[in-house]
């Protein structure tokens, strides 16, 4: 096995012909559904310059070393949407690998419950806007391919199999 690329936030590795990608942080981070109040979900407007186009998607990152999924998690929705959720205000949903074939990365998928109280700040700047929508507009969404990210569409799937459950 041998690496063929590497920076900061990944590497490409090589071995008997095959190649994949070994995200940095991948086997901790975390994507978090947030409803707040029980009526719409927190999703960011994320600039995505490989995709040329603004995005809508729920919050997710990368894990700090030492970190658990969770607490990225927590950190992760308080940077992207300034809401704070303790541990508890959070379910593990399931988890996510976005490109089997070639990414070695699992992410684990949650659905954070908040109040309109649990905001406690701004979103930091690689987010471009928080927008809530409404959860009866989130089937709309998904159809009109306004929702199209492969981390929302996983926690969606998840949010909405345990709702038939």
């Amino acid at each position: 096995m041998s690496t063929v690329y590497e920076n900061p936030w990944f590497k490409v590795v090589r071995e008997n012909g095959f190649h994949w990608v070994e995200e940095n942080g991948a086997s901790n981070g975390a994507a978090i559904l947030a409803v707040l109040d029980g009526h719409s979900a927190l999703l960011v407007w994320v600039q995505r310059p490989a995709q040329g186009e603004r995005m809508l998607e729920i919050p997710r990152g990368y894990g700090e070393p030492g970190e658990s999924s969770l607490q990225c998690a927590c950190r992760e929705l308080q940077e992207e949407t300034g809401y704070r959720a303790a541990p508890e205000q959070l379910t593990r949903l399931g988890r996510y690998r976005p490109n089997s074939a070639i990414l070695t990365s699992c992410v684990d998928l949650y659905l954070a419950e908040l109040t309109s109280s649990d905001q406690v700040g701004r979103p930091d700047r690689e987010v471009l806007a928080v927008e809530e929508v409404p959860l009866g507009s989130l089937p709309a969404k998904l159809q009109d391919g306004i929702l199209d990210d492969g981390f929302t569409l996983a926690a969606l799937a998840h949010y909405y199999a345990r709702a038939q459950a």
